[in-house]
């Protein structure tokens, strides 16, 4: 049998199918409250996206019409969670750990209609991005203006994130449930938020040259300069950049290869270059493929 439900790949109501469907009857001791739930794998008729479908409905649920029949109630509830309306950020995994890991539970509360969780959430979200930059001040208020003075954010951006502040205290302080269209504005500031500060930038990135001013974004610049050809060999940190090179501001590069020296002789964090001194020049010798490391 054929039922429209939401698809959560689609984005809107589709045709489905069942795949499996196993009902399940139940009552109480004395035969007065009686239930039942639905459980089935459905299709979607469109995509092929899978799904699960809850369907409970018990006596209790039975509301009786102005000609006194009964007219049958039941709860629908759809697996995985979804957002029917707002949008959920592409390119989470751009986001430093932390606020990547709230942003997630903070979209699964949102999903769940836990409003007060969500609130809070986008709140934490601000807290973990000051964190991020540095931005050290006791006070959540103070935090959000030195994000525009610093020069992160536009002032009417610190703006928004003001609004988040006062809902999520009022949510958190008093118990006050937002409105679902209320969190519907929080998500896209939010996502705006995230989007500039982490996710355009990366993506832009991996397809177009930028600028290097960071040793976490240079170190993994050079683990992608090293390749099989180059195992054995001994390099100057500009051989093996090559024309990337000039991603790089020189003050940025000699601070970054001093860090570089740094952590291969002296921290040994890094394991898959030999630095060898030459004269007055620095050669590494490349002595693996060095790994992904996947915090950066």
């Amino acid at each position: 049998m054929e039922e429209k439900y939401y698809c959560r790949n689609c984005k809107g109501q589709r045709n489905h199918k069942t795949i499996f469907e196993k009902k399940i009857r139940g009552s109480d001791d004395v035969g007065y409250f009686h239930w039942v739930n639905n459980y089935s794998i459905i299709e979607c008729l469109g995509c092929e996206n899978i799904s699960f479908l809850n369907i409970y409905s018990d006596t209790e649920m039975t509301i009786y019409n102005e000609e006194g029949a009964p007219d049958y109630d039941n709860e629908i509830t759809l697996y995985p969670f979804y957002l029917e309306e707002g949008r959920e950020l592409d390119g989470t995994y751009y986001l430093p750990k932390t606020i990547r890991n709230i942003y997630e539970e903070t979209i699964k509360a949102f999903k769940t209609s836990a409003y007060i969780l969500t609130a809070g959430g986008f709140r934490a979200i601000i807290e973990a991005t000051c964190n991020d930059l540095k931005i050290r001040e006791d006070d959540l208020s103070k935090r959000i203006d030195l994000l525009h003075e610093k020069g992160f954010l536009t002032l009417n951006e610190s703006k928004r994130l003001h609004s988040i502040r006062f809902l999520g205290n009022s949510a958190l302080h008093e118990m006050e449930t937002p409105k679902k269209d209320q969190l519907l504005i929080l998500l896209e500031i939010i996502n705006h938020l995230l989007e500039n500060l982490y996710i355009h930038d990366k993506k832009i990135g991996n397809h177009i040259d930028t600028i290097i001013d960071k040793y976490d974004d240079f170190l993994k610049l050079i683990r992608n300069k090293i390749t099989k050809d180059n195992l054995d060999k001994e390099l100057t940190l500009s051989q093996i950049l090559g024309k990337s090179k000039i991603l790089i501001k020189p003050i940025d590069f000699k601070k970054f290869e001093t860090k570089l020296i740094e952590d291969i002789d002296i921290n040994k964090t890094i394991d898959f270059l030999i630095t060898i001194k030459n004269e007055d020049k620095i050669i590494y010798k490349i002595k693996k493929i060095p790994e992904f490391n996947f915090d950066f």
